[in-house]
């Protein structure tokens, strides 16, 4: 699988984890969650699947639709350090310090991405004019 980008997917990687922070259930479905944030599910679920370090899927299933249930790593770890990790439980939310530091690490990573490629950009276009000028001196 390709491994995705933070800065393509933004929008999917805030709405997503500040629904599974904010929200006093843990961990929900993918359909559960495209619904609730307004993204289509199939950009829901490519996220989930791909942002393993931020996401993690359980291998409980629901009754209903036999999806997979998907919960923040870092509030996973939390209820599994209290000795509670039923999903189908509601739990208080994350909190706003443990959501703040996920939102600027998303962040910091898109925009790294950002600059790494503004800088592969300005490389090339660099050698290219390098090269024009180049060719311009001997002719």
């Amino acid at each position: 699988m390709k491994k995705l980008s933070y800065s393509e997917h933004l929008d999917t990687l805030i709405a997503l984890v500040t629904h599974l922070a904010m929200t006093d259930w843990s961990a929900r479905t993918s359909p559960n969650l495209a619904k609730a944030v307004s993204i289509d599910q199939k950009e829901v679920e490519t996220v989930l699947a791909s942002f393993k370090s931020l996401f993690r899927k359980s291998e409980k299933t629901s009754k209903k639709t036999g999806a997979h249930f998907y919960a923040l790593q870092l509030r996973h770890a939390r209820q599994w350090l209290e000795g509670e990790e039923d999903e189908e439980t509601k739990r208080p939310p994350l909190e706003q310090e443990y959501l703040n530091s996920l939102l600027e690490f998303i962040s910091n990573r898109a925009q790294e991405e950002s600059s790494r490629s503004t800088g592969l950009i300005s490389a090339w276009i660099t050698a290219g004019v390098s090269l024009v000028i180049a060719i311009i001196a001997i002719i």
